[in-house]
């Protein structure tokens, strides 16, 4: 069977749930098929009913059996865990997403007690409701996890599918995120490395606990990165200004990796990789100077990081105003190689920076117009000019 990608492992679990068929997404550990599953609920506006089969027994499936005495028969009382025909459905819910995950780690008992769901949406005896789809996921046989093979009982009541890691749907995951729960560093990484995002090694290769990396490692490196950040912002010493009011450094995000935030890192996603991107982040942090700038503007470094982007941002539009004209000219070339909102904040500091003359005027629009910033209305008052809000 051909492996898919994440994005089509979630275009193929979604036409499956069109169809009113129950699909199966099977993979190795730790690269997102859980995620796929949450994110179509999400997006379908579904309740998640997360059935983690693995520690389940039959009974958990089936319901306990209970004694009707009137008619002297017994019957399953299910659980509340799968919604039933004449449930209401959640409150600002369109339904139910049933996501049986684990299913190759259930044991042989509680896999013939799904036999009804994944056939009849039954529990038991009793319907599931019309508004409620289910999916299936989990481990290979041959991955390091507690998996053994699905029976045929199983497979042929599903639409297996396989899927496989994939650096640009990693990427383009990660950019989607909020900025609070990404870090640009880690992102430019595996687009400079994307063979590292994930690495299969064999477990008897592996010493014991040893970790490796994988999607989930480096999700977790997100957070780590932000701690770090957080922790040399936290201890960062404060300017003060002539008033004796702290003031923060615009480096205060920029220190090299410490000894406790690596051990993180190396726990994350092992140590060689870890140490790889240690390497990179300490680099990442390394802004060069205004006039290697000037001097090279081509070839310049472009920081990784949004915090490096907007300091050296600052720096160059200093280092600018106090420049010659080919000094000018040579920064403009480099800041035509940042994004679009680093030239706008270029050209904003600027416009503070200088003065209030007709030249400074055009100097401004000259600026603007070749870092292709909206203009700013200005108008000339007594003090000169002054831009519009």
């Amino acid at each position: 069977m051909k492996a898919l990608t994440p994005s089509q492992a979630k275009m193929f679990i979604t036409n499956a749930l069109l169809l009113k068929e129950i699909p199966y997404l099977a993979g190795e550990p730790a690269i997102g098929k859980s995620d796929i599953v949450f994110q179509i609920a999400e997006e379908f506006n579904l309740e998640l009913i997360d059935v983690r089969l693995s520690y389940m027994l039959p009974e958990d499936i089936v319901g306990i059996p209970s004694l009707d005495a009137a008619r002297g028969k017994a019957h399953y009382n299910p659980f509340d865990t799968f919604p039933l025909e004449g449930d209401p459905l959640p409150k600002g819910k369109d339904g139910w997403l049933i996501f049986l995950d684990e299913l190759s780690s259930a044991s042989e008992e509680t896999m013939a007690g799904i036999y009804p769901i994944l056939l009849g949406h039954k529990v038991g005896t009793k319907k599931i409701h019309r508004k409620a789809v289910i999916v299936g996921a989990g481990n290979r046989s041959t991955d390091s996890a507690i998996a053994r093979p699905l029976p045929d009982t199983l497979i042929t009541r599903m639409l297996p599918i396989e899927m496989k890691v994939s650096s640009k749907d990693w990427i383009a995951w990660a950019r989607s995120l909020p900025k609070t729960e990404s870090s640009d560093v880690v992102i430019s990484f595996i687009e400079k490395y994307p063979d590292m995002l994930n690495s299969s090694i064999n477990p008897s290769k592996r010493e014991e606990l040893e970790t490796y990396n994988t999607p989930r490692g480096w999700g977790r490196m997100f957070k780590i990165v932000k701690l770090h950040e957080r922790n040399i912002a936290k201890n960062q010493i404060t300017k003060k200004d002539a008033s004796g009011v702290p003031i923060a450094s615009s480096s205060s995000k920029r220190a090299a990796i410490t000894p406790d935030i690596q051990a993180l890192m190396f726990s994350a996603v092992g140590v060689m990789v870890g140490q790889s991107f240690k390497e990179h982040y300490d680099e990442s942090i390394q802004l060069p100077f205004p006039w290697e700038v000037a001097q090279s503007p081509s070839s310049a470094k472009i920081p990784v990081t949004t915090q490096g982007k907007a300091e050296l941002t600052a720096m160059l539009a200093d280092f600018f105003v106090d420049s010659n004209d080919q000094s000018r000219d040579s920064l403009l070339q480099y800041m035509n190689r940042m994004d679009p909102e680093y030239s706008s904040l270029f050209a904003e500091i600027i416009s503070e920076k200088i003065g209030r003359t007709s030249s400074d005027v055009r100097l401004l629009e000259e600026v603007k117009k070749r870092l292709g910033v909206t203009p700013i209305d200005i108008n000339v008052g007594d003090g000169g000019p002054t831009p519009n809000p």
